[in-house]
């Protein structure tokens, strides 16, 4: 199957590059597991509906997404002559969204709802949302001990994330501003293209941080800057190889990864900035600030997505402050998501909305 790529303002042309991709992956996976050199378009996704219960929720939606961009550009680009079993097997992808079932509870009664099977630990469920000290220290300890050319630049990376938490590919880009003690991070939103970021770019602002700490920042920024974008993505899977096998030495589940740095980070940031919250409008406030230094249009990416709040770890580690620009722009957003929270609270608990 032909595979090019639409312009969607919604989605990103990488984004739809990874979709075509994975599309592939799947379609040759689904031929050598069916045995069938020339497989057609509907049993393909009866195949991929069929492993829906064998993978995790957000596994299994990346895969129909992928297969819904594919089969629907197909349908476009062959509207005149479309392939046999095209449109079934749009419409059995479709159907399969929100489906639910009806789940026995423990005292006799019944839950409609989606049935959650027991699944091994794979692929998203292994990788950890947090990290202590001592497991930063002996990745770190094991990274210095490690033979490998990419041991160095490893390391580098780590610690720096660790203070910052970016997306790795956006160091990429990232200037850094001196102003006296002041440290100024100006960083590319990487999800700024499909309305998931709050603008263009975000600001991180350290104030006296010690200089250990500046120079890991400076330096690796520096280094990623001195590369081309195409060379600097090379690095980070040279990167996450030494991280993989780092950890797959020092952990048997729940692994870090790269970006188990973002997730301590974001931990940090929740327990700086909500935990001494006493009213809802600091809990608020917080939650606006810690949007703006993850580079969320709300902050309900990090609240589903991200580390638990976490006062254990990176208690030596500095916190950044937020533009104030930028947090004014997510306020409004937030303002509406909360009070339609609290709505459906007040209906649910039978009191006033607050």
């Amino acid at each position: 199957m032909y595979i090019m790529i639409s312009i969607d303002p919604t989605r990103m042309v990488a984004t739809e590059i990874d979709y075509a991709k994975r599309f592939r992956q799947l379609w040759l996976r689904a031929r050598k597991e069916l045995q069938s050199p020339k497989l057609q378009v509907v049993a393909f996704v009866k195949w991929l509906l069929a492993q829906q219960d064998r993978l995790k929720p957000r596994s299994f939606r990346q895969y129909r997404a992928a297969t819904m961009f594919a089969l629907e550009f197909e349908a476009k680009r062959l509207q005149h002559r479309p392939p046999p079993g095209l449109p079934e097997a749009l419409k059995l992808l479709k159907e399969s969204r929100g489906k639910t079932v009806a789940v026995a509870q423990a005292d006799g009664s019944v839950v409609v709802g989606r049935e959650k099977p027991e699944l091994p630990l794979r692929t998203s469920a292994a990788k950890a949302r947090a990290l202590t000290d001592e497991a930063s220290e002996s990745i770190l300890a094991k990274a210095q001990a490690l033979r490998s050319l990419y041991a160095s630049d490893f390391s580098a990376f780590f610690k720096a994330n660790l203070l910052c938490g970016l997306r790795p590919i956006e160091w990429h880009g990232t200037l850094i501003r001196i102003e006296g003690r002041t440290l100024v991070m100006i960083v590319p939103n990487a999800k700024r293209g499909n309305g998931r970021a709050h603008g263009l770019k975000r600001t991180l602002v350290f104030d006296d941080l010690s200089q250990d700490h500046r120079d890991d920042i400076v330096n690796w920024a520096n280094r990623v800057n001195a590369l081309t974008r195409e060379v600097y993505k090379s690095l980070l899977k040279r990167i996450e190889e030494v991280m993989r096998a780092i950890t797959k030495r020092l952990f048997r589940k729940n692994r870090p990864t790269p970006y188990t740095t973002r997730h301590a980070f974001s931990g940090r940031l929740k327990a700086f900035y909500l935990g001494n919250a006493r009213t809802e409008e600091e809990y608020d406030l917080g939650c606006a600030i810690i949007a703006a230094l993850m580079g969320h249009a709300t902050d309900d990416t990090a609240d589903f997505h991200y580390g638990k709040k976490s006062e254990k770890a990176g208690k030596g580690l500095p916190i950044p402050r937020a533009d104030p620009a930028e947090v004014a722009r997510i306020r409004p957003r937030l303002a509406r998501s909360r009070k339609k929270l609290r709505a459906l609270e007040a209906q649910r608990f039978g009191t006033e909305p607050r």
